[in-house]
């Protein structure tokens, strides 16, 4: 069963998957059940892997607004320094 995408004036596109004999030209929004009109588009007929295709998506959403860090993480450690040397183990520990 293809996708169709609709147009809400309020929360933007969103998609609806509807048989091909029987496409609406318009379908309530998910968010606010307003009508939105059918965006004229290619049908997403195979959309492929759904882990692929969450893959693409969370790349694609990356490239518009990439996450960045604000603080360094909490409780932040220190790496312990590792020496191989045995003449180490004759220091005087504090």
């Amino acid at each position: 069963m293809p996708a169709y995408e609709f147009s809400c004036a309020e929360h933007g596109h969103f998609d609806k998957r509807a048989p091909m004999g029987d496409i609406p030209q318009v379908a309530s929004c998910p968010v606010c059940s307003g009508d939105a009109p059918r965006v004229f588009s290619s049908p997403l007929l195979n959309l492929g892997d759904s882990g692929a295709r969450r893959l693409l998506d969370a790349t694609n959403a990356t490239a518009d607004a990439p996450r960045v860090v604000g603080a360094p993480p909490s409780g932040s450690r220190r790496p312990q320094r590792v020496t191989y040397d045995p003449r180490a183990q004759k220091l005087p520990r504090a």
